[in-house]
């Protein structure tokens, strides 16, 4: 059988971590070969650079976080999500000792991917429940994790969220001068609605390859419920993919605090209560865009469609 292909800019760049686990266990458990699909990467620099290949034709579909969606769709253009890759994001805030409490957040400089990209939405969204204001934070677009974490060693940056597998690294080194100002646990507390993954795409590409988007979005479901069912499958996908290294124990932990969490799509998540909150969260964040519906920005019937196939599972997406 000849296989369908798909060209897939990757958001997060040449390297993966457990946000966007879902879309390297699609490839690495064969989630999408068994689809009939041949999917190709592209790595772009954050999100907004993911979807505006997309726009561009450089790349069919894009996966990053679903401001850029949000955003492309505010300002007119054609763009929609197809299904969700994760529930909200594994990261920390990393930051100098010196800063020693959210108070002293204040004046700091904010490492991020990119102004709007999923590293930005995040830290805004974090300020935001603490009461600071976007204006006394100096944002700095300085890359993707690893360059991130080369300005935080050197001390040329104050702070950053970093993947919570780099941030458990780091910690465990003695030879640095930064520490966890914000645990995974005390994000998802502070901000228990987070930005996170998602597979988009343009309208005319959901229109004339709607095949194409719905083994793309089974092969997703598929690989989020294999990386939240089973230790030995998440594990595999992690040693494959992920390039920090970090002891055993610490990697099942990564694994169930995202269980405990929901952090796993196991259902796509393109429920209203979820995405209603996403867009009012999104949209007081950037009150001068024109706003846009649930219905206007997801393509839910792949989800769907896909679940009528695969059946639903408990979890808090299914619909």
């Amino acid at each position: 059988m000849t296989k369908r292909k798909i060209r897939l800019a990757a958001g997060s760049g040449p390297t993966f971590g457990v946000d966007d686990l879902a879309c390297a266990a699609a490839t690495h458990l064969g989630c999408w070969s068994d689809e009939g699909l041949d999917v190709s990467w592209t790595p772009a620099r954050g999100g907004v650079a993911a979807m505006q290949a997309v726009l561009d034709g450089a790349v069919d579909v894009s996966y990053g976080g679903l401001g850029p969606v949000l955003k492309f769709r505010s300002e007119g253009r054609p763009v929609r999500v197809i299904v969700s890759m994760a529930r909200g994001l594994a990261q920390n805030l990393v930051a100098q000792k010196r800063i020693d409490s959210p108070e002293k957040l204040r004046g700091a400089s904010w490492a991020l991917d990119g102004i709007g990209a999923l590293s930005h939405h995040m830290a805004r969204v974090v300020i935001r429940a603490l009461g600071i204001d976007d204006s006394e934070i100096k944002w700095e677009v300085v890359g993707p994790p690893p360059q991130r974490i080369e300005r935080l060693l050197a001390d040329t940056i104050d702070v950053s969220l970093i993947r919570v597998e780099e941030a458990i690294a780091l910690d465990l080194d003695p030879g640095n001068s930064l520490h966890n100002l914000l645990g995974f646990a005390e994000l998802k507390k502070l901000a228990p609605t987070q930005p996170h993954g998602v597979l988009g795409t343009t309208e005319a590409f959901e229109r004339a390859h709607g095949e194409e988007l719905s083994r793309l979005t089974r092969g997703m479901i598929r690989a989020s419920r294999a990386l939240n069912d089973d230790f030995d499958a998440f594990r595999s996908v992690y040693d494959r993919y992920v390039t920090v290294s970090v002891p055993a124990d610490r990697v099942r932990q990564i694994w169930s605090q995202e269980r405990e969490s929901h952090g796993f799509a196991v259902n796509g998540e393109v429920t209203p209560a979820h995405w209603g909150k996403q867009i009012d969260l999104f949209y007081a964040l950037n009150p001068k865009l024109p706003k846009v519906t649930m219905k206007d920005v997801v393509a839910d019937g792949f989800v769907r469609d896909a679940l009528a196939t695969l059946g639903v599972v408990s979890g808090p997406d299914a619909p």
